[in-house]
């Protein structure tokens, strides 16, 4: 037993002395998104005689801050002479430590966007105590598959109303993120400009910082866009404060035949929902009606109905939808009186119907 006991130490010492008898390849996952499984593509070099014991650790850095996101432990692997390459399943289970509250609170699939920096170390445990053998560090960039879709104005369009409404959809997958924002940038393209340069070039005439709705106004309190100008507008998408991932840069122009913009008394936007679900009747100031409705569809043509406590239609107008959120504006008119209650009923490409109850107050 003793001579057993003393042929381990040595090989431990071994081990300890010889640390470039190990060595440690890591394989560098592409940029994009990255599995966390994948942290875990590497392979362990023994160029010694003799078999022993190692525990690979692994500490990841998020390189926004330079702090550590994540922490984990192997359990004992085995190294003989020559090359062993790791596989998830041959070293689980993983002690893993989260650090940052980002990770935590993901389904350990994928990493949240980032830039990262993955660093290794292999140790052999002589009475409890961890010894360094080996260190790699490799740099980790996790993107999304897609970039933000803008969606509405169109690109190139010339729209009617001077406080135009702009929308688009998230990058993908969603799943990346923890804390998903948006920038979006307005800026005058002049004459002798390209979109995508006076983006980059000009000074943003709106800029909205931190949206986390895929739908946004112009606001009224700002000076009304000329209908004599191209104007270009992107989407960047963040994660917290990194940047992610950002959208085609489109434009458009304002017509020369515009439109007042319609504001709803005190900002009030009602939200459409299940029309099996009671929602109460809101009590509005003016014939100004504001709804806010999500749609899961993509973009479409829809028809908005106004029904008076009789369920007769009152009024129909058709309005384009886009995917996500829409603030819609209606003028209501003199067929609507009074302290009279009326709803607002819109249908999705499902067949399903949407509602709000109203009155007007004055």
């Amino acid at each position: 037993m003793y001579r057993r006991s003393l042929y381990g130490m040595l090989l431990v010492l071994l081990a300890v002395a010889g640390n470039a008898q190990v060595s440690i390849s890591v394989q560098e996952p592409p940029a994009g998104i990255v599995q966390k499984r994948q942290l875990w593509n590497l392979a362990l070099i023994n160029s010694a005689n003799e078999p022993f014991d190692v525990i690979v650790g692994l500490t990841l850095i998020d390189l926004s801050d330079n702090q550590p996101a994540l922490s984990a432990f192997t359990g004992f692997i085995t190294l003989n002479k020559g090359v062993k390459q790791l596989k998830v399943a041959d070293i689980e289970p993983i002690d893993y430590e989260y650090v940052s509250p980002a990770f935590s609170r993901l389904n350990d699939a994928l990493l949240p966007v980032g830039n990262y920096q993955a660093c290794y170390t292999v140790y052999t445990v002589f009475k409890e105590e961890r010894r360094v053998l080996t260190e790699s560090c490799i740099m980790l960039d996790v993107q999304p598959l897609s970039p933000p879709q803008l969606t509405m104005p169109v690109d190139s369009a010339i729209i009617q109303n001077p406080w135009p409404q702009f929308s688009w959809l998230p990058p993908a997958p969603v799943t990346l993120f923890n804390d998903l924002n948006y920038d979006l940038l307005i800026t005058e393209v002049r004459p002798d400009q390209s979109a995508g340069a006076a983006i980059q070039e000009n000074l943003p005439i709106y800029n909205a910082r931190r949206l986390t709705t895929m739908v946004n106004n112009y606001p009224s309190s700002n000076k009304t866009l000329d209908t004599g100008k191209v104007y270009a507008w992107r989407v960047i998408a963040k994660n917290g404060e990194t940047f992610a991932a950002q959208s085609e840069v489109w434009t458009f122009s304002i017509s020369q035949n515009t439109t007042k913009a319609l504001t709803p008394g005190n900002g009030m936007y009602l939200d459409l929902r299940n029309s099996n679900a009671y929602t109460g009747i809101a009590v509005i100031p003016d014939n100004v009606l504001g709804v806010r409705y999500y749609s899961y569809d993509k973009s479409h043509e829809a028809v908005v109905k106004f029904l008076n406590e009789k369920r007769e239609v009152v009024k129909e107008i058709e309005k384009t939808i886009g995917y996500g959120n829409n603030y819609l504006e209606f003028k209501l008119g003199h067929s609507f009186k009074k302290d009279n209650t009326y709803s607002i009923e819109l249908t999705d490409l499902n067949m399903i119907r949407y509602r709000a109850t109203f009155r007007i107050s004055k």
